[in-house]
């Protein structure tokens, strides 16, 4: 295949243009992202960098564009998602990790600094991996339990922690939050060993308010992380009594809520 130099600019204009009228928000970046993802390279393009490309390759960069047009998130595109300054690979059943959930590890680090400290962390509806691991990275010493009922969730969270070395120090369990006793199974497996921390990213969006979401959240998130039942709380409801079960005596939960419902959960 012959491979031409360009310019960045002259290959994604016409396409900018395209994602504009789409009512895109980020036309140029969501470009740059896609060509870069295209030509295998780690990081985004430069609007005037010279770049080596094919007629192939340019044809699938048009077909992204043309995704991305109908709404289709640049990270369900391209299965990657940034979080914590680190990359995660995402599959269909993952949720599209979202920076607002990094004041989570913001959070645990305020309390836990030193990263010799042995904690056991448990990360409840871990989709990607990224809370648990982002974790790891930090807590050098720590390990995680991964939960989360889908088994392709698993397998992506597998991968995730094999590409930055943490699978040593990294356990999986698929086990359903919502039958009874799974709490106790999964001591069990673990001898009875508790928690110090645990985590949690889970559904609280109500039902009724699916159908208002951005078409990129509720056409390409899977619907069983977003679907926190009719009043958005049913996940706390099954979640927080089992919560003394797993943790040990000074153990802190970490938890993220939806907007103006901290005070039912606090009630729960």
């Amino acid at each position: 295949m012959i491979r031409k130099n360009r310019d960045v600019f002259d290959v994604i204009k016409t396409e900018i243009d395209l994602l504009k009228k789409s009512g895109c928000d980020t036309p140029s970046l969501d470009c740059r992202l896609l060509l870069a993802h295209v030509l295998q390279k780690k990081h985004t393009v430069y609007t005037h960098e010279n770049i080596s490309v094919t007629d192939d390759e340019l044809k699938k960069f048009k077909e992204l564009i043309i995704d991305r047009s109908f709404g289709k998130p640049v990270s369900r595109i391209i299965n990657e998602r940034s979080f914590w300054n680190r990359e995660f690979q995402l599959n269909e059943e993952t949720l599209d990790p979202r920076q607002d959930s990094e004041i989570l590890i913001s959070a645990v680090l305020k309390y836990y600094s030193n990263e010799l400290e042995k904690l056991e962390i448990l990360d409840l509806g871990a989709g990607s991996g990224c809370l648990g691991l982002s974790l790891l990275e930090e807590l050098k010493s720590s390990r995680v339990s991964f939960l989360d009922i889908s088994k392709k969730c698993l397998e992506i969270i597998k991968i995730n922690a094999s590409q930055y070395n943490l699978d040593n120090r990294s356990e999986y369990f698929q086990l359903d939050w919502n039958t009874k006793g799974w709490d106790s199974f999964l001591l069990n497996y673990r001898n009875g060993s508790k928690f110090d921390i645990i985590l949690s990213n889970p559904p609280y969006i109500p039902t009724n308010e699916i159908n208002f979401l951005q078409k990129e959240v509720k056409e390409f998130d899977p619907l069983i992380a977003l679907d926190g039942g009719f009043d958005g709380l049913c996940a706390y409801k099954t979640i927080f009594p089992r919560l003394k079960n797993l943790s040990n005596q000074n153990a802190k939960v970490f938890i993220e809520i939806g907007k103006g419902q901290e005070a039912m959960v606090i009630q729960i």
